[in-house]
């Protein structure tokens, strides 16, 4: 038993050696990850989605209704996504749509909130650049599905008033009016409830930021395996027998090298989980609301990282495959580099590196049955029994390779 502490002991030794010398390396390796990480999501944020637009809203005179609408219009999500109203005067806005600096302009006639509440209708003058961009696009959806709910209000407000004339009503018309008015704009504004919310993703997971939070930890600890070289370089026949003869046979030697190989991946994966905890504190502390929600995003994924109950099987799992894979390439000085090959072409195939949606459909079916895939995947959903069982049979099929190479 105190031989086998003492081979223990010695191996750590060898570990802290191996990762002290290796750290600046380590370093580089872990920022270039993460880095090319935050890149890829700040890509693939902006594939597809377009900024709001800007548009110029001008409104003569006090037009403090209108004003107000507008105001009510702003606080609505599915605007903000849209456009960004500024008032201004019909001048500046003309002169902003033609120069640029507004994606589209509403020129609204005197008293026209008033005009449209009492059946006037006094017309808007809408200016967009005859070289629409999407999210001009975007807004000229957004102002025909205004102009159509206008117009279902006002078409039932007249069909109530003409039944009033010919059957008569017990409420004055303007009370009739007020009561169908609040009522729209009260199923208008509340209209979310009419609706299952459901969120709906290409990439199986909460948000693109966990995505990558997560993948970029496992890249990080796949990289940090390619260095366990040492443990696996060839010793002398007479160290062999040495080892023997103390009852450190194959199967003990390769428990250790799986428990150093395990506690180092831990402690990176927590090293790695503190740095993402405190950039997604730095992040929430600045007074950009971009940054704010950005680190919210981070403080997310670092809930699902935390989830030790899923990442240590998944840890495990790893190490019996690197131990798999330096047994099968025993002796080979280039064995890390082979297991780092390899893990690449799992990231990639994965979808680890470049979600899966946009990879060629063969690559696809191939990546769902990458180990990185599936490892991802158990770190989202769990897939405890599965990385367990899959972990120890790899290390006994390398534990085999090792005793049959001896």
């Amino acid at each position: 038993m105190n031989y086998s502490l003492q081979y223990i002991r010695i191996e750590f030794k060898r570990a802290v050696r191996a990762f002290i010398s290796g750290l600046a390396t380590f370093i580089i390796i872990s920022a270039i990850t993460v880095g090319s990480a935050a890149a890829l999501y700040v890509l693939l944020q902006s594939l597809g989605i377009s900024e709001p637009v800007r548009v110029a809203v001008s409104v003569p005179g006090d037009g403090s209704m209108s004003k107000m609408a507008i105001r009510l219009l702003e606080g609505m999500d599915s605007i903000k996504a849209v456009c960004e109203f500024e008032l201004t005067d019909e001048a500046d806005a003309r002169e902003g749509v033609y120069e640029g600096r507004f994606g589209a302009a509403i020129v609204l006639p005197e008293n026209f909130y008033e005009g449209v509440n009492y059946g006037v209708n006094p017309p808007a003058l809408i200016l967009i650049p005859s070289d629409m961009s999407p999210g001009v696009k975007n807004f000229g959806e957004l102002v025909e599905t205004a102009t159509s709910l206008v117009d279902t209000v006002e078409g039932g407000i007249y069909a109530v008033t003409d039944a009033g004339y010919v059957y008569g009503m017990k409420v004055s018309r303007t009370d009739m009016e007020n009561y169908l008015t609040n009522i729209a704009f009260d199923t208008l504004l509340k209209r979310t409830k009419f609706f299952d919310e459901s969120f709906e993703t290409s990439l199986d997971v909460s948000g693109l930021v966990s995505y990558y939070a997560v993948c970029a930890g496992l890249m990080i600890v796949m990289i940090t395996c390619t260095g366990f070289g040492y443990l696996y370089s060839k010793r002398s026949k007479c160290v062999e027998h040495s080892l023997r003869r103390i009852g450190l046979g194959p199967v003990k030697t390769g428990f250790v090298k799986l428990l150093v190989q395990m506690c180092q991946l831990v402690l990176i994966f927590t090293i790695y989980l503190i740095v993402l905890r405190l950039f997604s504190h730095i992040l929430i502390s600045r007074e950009s609301e971009a940054l704010i929600l950005s680190g919210e995003s981070v403080l997310e994924a670092c809930g699902i990282l935390s989830g030790f109950k899923n990442v240590i099987p998944v840890l495990f799992c790893i190490c019996g495959f690197s131990h798999f894979v330096y047994c099968l390439f025993r002796g080979r000085e280039d064995s890390g580099l082979i297991l780092l090959i390899i893990f690449m072409i799992m990231l990639v195939l994965g979808g680890c590196i470049v979600p899966s949606v946009f990879l060629p459909d063969t690559a696809v079916n191939i990546g769902r049955f990458m180990p990185a895939a599936l490892w991802r995947d158990d770190i989202f959903n769990g897939g405890i029994v599965r990385e367990l069982v899959t972990g120890a049979v790899l290390f006994a099929i390398g534990e085999v390779l090792s005793w049959l190479n001896t």
